[in-house]
């Protein structure tokens, strides 16, 4: 379990760097979106399957019958940083 659990953040962290260097590559202007269009396309569904995850996350923790198990991890993440 806690293998998948690496893998699974190992994964998001993997699309959010994808992501932040499309965007640093496409702002310098070495390559342009318009040539490159299948990347931006696979960048753009990147952002949006990202962007989905969250949403779904914040709608669990808001819920008050939300999944226990999702509470009881982002608990230890923050007691582990102090807060």
């Amino acid at each position: 379990m806690g293998v998948m659990r690496r893998l699974r953040l190992s994964f998001w962290l993997v699309v959010i760097g994808s992501v932040v260097l499309y965007v640093f590559f496409v702002v310098v202007a070495t390559i342009s979106p318009g040539q490159m269009a299948a990347v931006t396309m696979v960048v753009a569904g990147l952002a949006a399957l990202f962007t989905f995850r969250n949403l779904r996350v914040a709608a669990q923790l808001a819920a008050r019958g939300g999944d226990p198990q999702l509470r009881r991890s982002v608990n230890r993440i923050r007691e582990r940083r102090g807060f």
